[in-house]
């Protein structure tokens, strides 16, 4: 049996500016509100203009960008109002996707949890090396995958990623702009405990009081910028 492993996906040039570009937007390397332009852009990152071009409009489907009427297109708008609303819509998909994993999950879907929380841990436990950021970031987003992994609910799952990476968004600023003491491995180990031990109301609550408190910090920081 042949067990080399299958090669990457080659991304095409549209494929890997979308992805630069909505990188750049999550973490607020290009801001709330800011122009893009179809030359700047093209130059910046060095794709020709028609792969920019749909990858702007790509994200533009995905409410990462606005498209202007005869304008262009710019950042989307950051708000207290829209970081409370992603904030209520992610706790309730993700309860709802942890209330039918705890039921439905079986070994794979536990030891798969498992593996998930045990690289967090590590990745946290190494928290303030810039170089680590990424890595945090990576690992934080395939544990809160892994809880809701279960629920056999496709559209579910799709909304919940749409609805995590615009709220990923607003943790970025809210952990440039951090005002007060926050343990979140503190909270991540709660969740995950809750998890293992097939307590839904518990883990429910866990997760609410985490994308709680991220909500909180995120209105602060746009308070104070």
């Amino acid at each position: 049996m042949d067990t080399t492993p299958n090669p990457a996906p080659v991304q095409n040039d549209s494929e890997r500016i979308y992805n630069l570009l909505r990188r750049d937007i999550i973490s607020g390397e290009l801001p709330a509100s800011l122009k893009l332009k179809v030359i700047p852009i093209r130059e910046r990152y060095d794709f020709g203009t028609a792969p920019v071009r749909e990858a702007l409009a790509r994200l533009a489907g995905e409410g990462f960008v606005v498209q202007q009427s005869q304008r262009g297109f710019r950042v989307r708008d950051m708000s207290a109002e829209d970081v409370q609303d992603l904030g209520r819509m992610r706790v309730w998909l993700e309860c709802q996707g942890v209330e039918a994993s705890l039921k439905n999950g079986g070994d794979e879907w536990e030891s798969n949890l498992v593996a998930a929380y045990h690289k967090l841990s590590l990745a946290e436990k190494r928290q303030g090396d810039d170089r680590d950021d990424d890595d945090l970031e990576e690992r934080n987003r395939v544990f809160h995958d892994a809880l809701v992994s279960a629920s056999n609910s496709p559209w579910l799952l799709e909304l919940r990623a749409q609805v995590y990476a615009h709220h990923e968004r607003y943790r970025f600023l809210s952990r440039r702009h951090s005002f007060g003491k926050r343990d979140t491995p503190a909270e991540h180990a709660k969740i995950y405990e809750a998890a293992i031990a097939r307590d839904v109301k518990e883990t429910c609550a866990q997760i609410s009081r985490h994308i709680e408190l991220t909500t909180v910090q995120a209105v602060e920081a746009l308070a104070n910028i």
